[in-house]
């Protein structure tokens, strides 16, 4: 893939809900709170006000990219979410953000059937379509969710995670050389198509398997490369939970200082958004090795395993590292 990440710009809400709150209405006892504060390490989640729609969300995102790139040269948009129902039908939700900035005549697709890996598909989508729509030069990614209009206690996923709204805007580009996409992949196991209505055994069966499958598809994705892990200098994974990368490193020998885990307590999963952030908060910080290799991670229910390996080039250009994950 040709591809190159120029900048992202991350939204999060400043209101932060308490894993308390989630579980009062649940009813589940003490023991799934001091899991997610003892195990999980999770503090809390950001949360965008009840009369926050998801354009205004978006459109946040959008205007951290603006602020610094222009986006007068975009050929196309993908808009990523994994919550399949956000809007009425009657919406128009992108059209509206579109017209914000004066692109309502770019193409644009939507991605969500993938659930939160879709933000690794729509990569992967980006990467066939490029092959046969050359014209195709500097694409916006958007992915976003919010869950403002639903109970708060559909955001706890049982012995996992609480979901987090947020939205970011990644600006790609094909005269990008310093952090490109050069291969993705998305493993799949439809034995656990139930997703979020998933039985308990189906959930047990589910996290036997969660860590052997991040593997399986790290290694299949490197193999495209002629790559192993030992090759891969840093990961950015989703935030679902501490402990999952805890047992990653375990079984790999990859040290957790190579695992950008900084945001799974500060702000815990935000959908397909996680590896975005976590790219965008590593560059900001000086954590990424320049001229190193990384790997991008996104799971969604379902269950689709998605990965993206990152080359980190010469010093042609740098993603702009200002502190867009400061809370706005």
């Amino acid at each position: 893939m040709t591809f190159g990440i120029v900048d992202i710009g991350v939204y999060l809400p400043e209101q932060i809900q308490q894993p308390e709150e989630v579980l009062a209405a649940l009813e589940l006892g003490k023991g799934e709170l001091q899991f997610l504060r003892k195990c999980h390490h999770l503090e809390g989640v950001p949360m965008t006000d009840s009369s926050q729609m998801l354009d205004d969300t978006i459109a946040l995102a959008v205007e951290r990219v603006q602020a610094r790139q222009s986006l007068a040269g975009i050929d196309l948009v993908l808009y990523v979410h994994s919550f399949q129902v956000q809007t009425p039908g009657d919406y128009r939700l992108i059209q509206r953000v579109l017209r914000r900035f004066g692109m309502e005549d770019v193409p644009f697709y939507g991605i969500s059937q993938m659930n939160c890996a879709s933000s690794i598909a729509a990569l992967q989508w980006l990467e066939r379509i490029a092959q046969t729509q050359p014209h195709i030069e500097n694409v916006l990614l958007i992915c976003a969710d919010q869950f403002n209009f639903l109970p708060s206690e559909w955001r706890y996923l049982r012995k996992s995670a609480i979901l987090g709204d947020s939205a970011v805007a990644v600006l790609l580009s094909r005269d990008s050389h310093q952090h490109v996409v050069q291969a993705t992949h998305i493993f799949r196991d439809t034995r656990f198509h139930t997703g979020y209505h998933a039985t308990a055994d189906e959930i047990t069966a589910f996290n036997r398997l969660y860590v052997d499958h991040i593997i399986q598809g790290m290694e299949e994705l490197l193999s495209m490369k002629g790559l192993t892990l030992q090759d891969v200098d840093h990961i950015f994974p989703h935030n679902v939970n501490w402990t999952t990368w805890r047992e990653f490193s375990r079984r790999t020998g990859m040290g957790q200082e190579r695992i950008y885990l900084d945001n799974i307590q500060r702000i815990g999963h935000t959908f397909s958004t996680d590896p975005f952030i976590n790219l965008s908060s590593g560059l900001e910080q000086d954590w990424v090795c320049r001229k190193g290799r990384s790997i991008m991670v996104s799971i969604g229910l379902g269950s689709f395993f998605g990965f993206a390996l990152v080359e980190h080039g010469g010093n042609e250009e740098r993603v702009n590292r200002r502190s867009d994950n400061a809370r706005h």
